[in-house]
């Protein structure tokens, strides 16, 4: 299809939002890929823009085809911050207009790789690590958000880049910005005092999706889950023992997720199966909610 072709398209699609009962905001947008962005670039950005996220609700970030719904609102924002490590973030991108700058707010994090291979396993939050250029963005672990660490640089990043787009405001955003990261950083002091004294150093999860918030934390985390297919026996033992060995006592299953394995395995190591939900854009709360689980006593 050409440019001409896909342009036509798009303007038809944006026809049909307005008369299907669109935005009638007269503020400029921001593109953001997921939840837990929105909810920061908002905080920063209050009402001098609207801000919308790509990622469709309950979709797989690792798997989301973008709809022309989501290509259409990039290419109308004013800029689309990715978070570098998702393959729709690079379909989009690639596709948008001059005047949308695209800005990978992953910029001053470490990145995790080596945990979305077929054999995940033991998983202290570095697995694999080593430079970028000798990995492809599809091998870093995309999950960037389950770290307060990792937000504090991706709100510094939306901020800068919300300040380059609209100096006039940089008062405004700075002041936003600062009660934003104060917030985050007492969280994070708060789940680091709280984690020293976990039951365990250790958690299992059915999607390795915890590796940068255990990284942060010194935690061990065990992915058992095997590409969402269904175990043999050999290896459900495997994984059993693995968990009871590290003295694992949560279980953590996403709800994007569905396996018939999963209560079977919790049953069998003995641990709390515990639902949850990072990518929600009350990531704060479901954060917290993992810490708690972590922290109970048993």
């Amino acid at each position: 299809m050409t440019r001409h072709i896909a342009l036509l398209f798009s303007l038809l699609a944006i026809l049909l939002l307005t008369a299907c009962g669109g935005s009638s905001s007269q503020r400029p947008s921001l593109a953001v890929s997921v939840e837990p962005q929105r909810a920061m670039l908002e905080e920063i950005v209050g009402d001098r823009f609207d801000v919308v996220t790509l990622l469709g609700k309950g979709a797989n970030p690792e798997t989301f085809d973008p709809t022309m719904r989501s290509r259409m609102e990039a290419e109308n924002a004013r800029a689309f911050f990715t978070t570098g490590s998702m393959p729709f973030e690079e379909r989009i991108a690639e596709a948008l207009p001059a005047t949308v700058k695209v800005v990978d707010v992953s910029a001053g994090i470490e990145p995790i790789y080596g945990t979305h291979g077929h054999d995940h396993g033991h998983d202290h939050g570095h697995a694999e690590e080593t430079h970028a250029h000798e990995h492809s963005a599809l091998e870093r672990d995309p999950h960037l958000c389950v770290s307060v660490r990792n937000a504090r640089v991706i709100a510094r990043n939306m901020y800068e880049q919300v300040v380059a787009l609209d100096s006039a405001s940089k008062d405004y955003y700075t002041d936003n910005y600062r009660r934003l990261d104060a917030r985050l950083d007492s969280l994070d002091r708060a789940f680091s005092a709280r984690l020293t004294a976990a039951p365990s150093r250790a958690f299992a999860i059915w999607h390795p999706s915890l590796s940068y918030l255990a990284r942060d934390y010194g935690l061990e985390q065990v992915a058992v889950g095997f590409e969402n297919k269904e175990m043999s026996p050999q290896r459900l033992t495997e994984t059993v023992d693995h968990a009871r060995a590290d003295s694992v006592k949560v279980f953590f299953f996403q709800t994007d997720y569905d396996s018939r394995q999963a209560q079977t395995l919790n049953q069998q190591m003995g641990t709390r199966l515990v639902t949850i939900n990072p990518l929600v854009y009350e990531w704060e709360d479901a954060l917290s909610q993992i810490v708690n689980a972590l922290t109970l006593k048993p």
